[in-house]
């Protein structure tokens, strides 16, 4: 009795710690496409979402920038860009497509923002692998991108 209680409380820890979706990121709706599409329709590509109070907004403008000068290097790995504007701006000032969040109001109440600006970034397998109501550096954005669970499980060695 007492091996298998601790042959199951090592199989409940190996599992566990494998487990590849830590954090996991809440849906929600996106607009002006397909009825339906939500961040879960893009299970297995990246996600970057901003979200913001309005269009207008200094630290959305800067990181909208940012993100400018190494788009190409995204849109080689399939990045989804989705912005939550919640002042009801229906367009992104900039040339990077930005898919438009149904509810943006209630996408930054899920995401905890407080804020006036913040950025997200949800992995391929959908788990929320950064966010952060600051700027941050665009290589920033790519490294958490480019480096997720999955890039990095693959490179790993195997055990013997």
């Amino acid at each position: 009795m007492r091996r298998s209680l601790v042959a199951l409380l090592a199989l409940a820890f190996c599992a566990a710690a494998h487990a590849q979706v830590v954090r996991p990121a809440p849906d929600f709706a996106i607009s002006g496409v397909a009825q339906g599409t939500s961040l879960k329709s893009f299970s297995g590509q990246p996600v970057v979402l901003v979200i913001t109070q309005r269009s207008r907004q200094k630290e959305f403008r800067a990181m909208l920038d940012r993100l400018h000068d190494i788009y190409s290097e995204f849109s080689n790995e399939k990045v989804i860009f989705v912005a939550a504007i919640e002042d009801g701006g229906d367009q992104v000032p900039c040339d990077i497509p930005f898919l438009l969040a149904s509810n943006p109001t209630q996408v930054a109440a899920d995401y905890g923002v407080t804020g006036h600006f913040a950025i997200a970034v949800i992995g391929t397998d959908g788990n929320l692998d950064l966010i952060t109501q600051h700027i941050v550096a665009a290589e920033r954005i790519r490294d958490v991108v480019f480096n997720n669970y999955e890039s990095q499980t693959a490179s790993r060695k195997q055990p013997l």
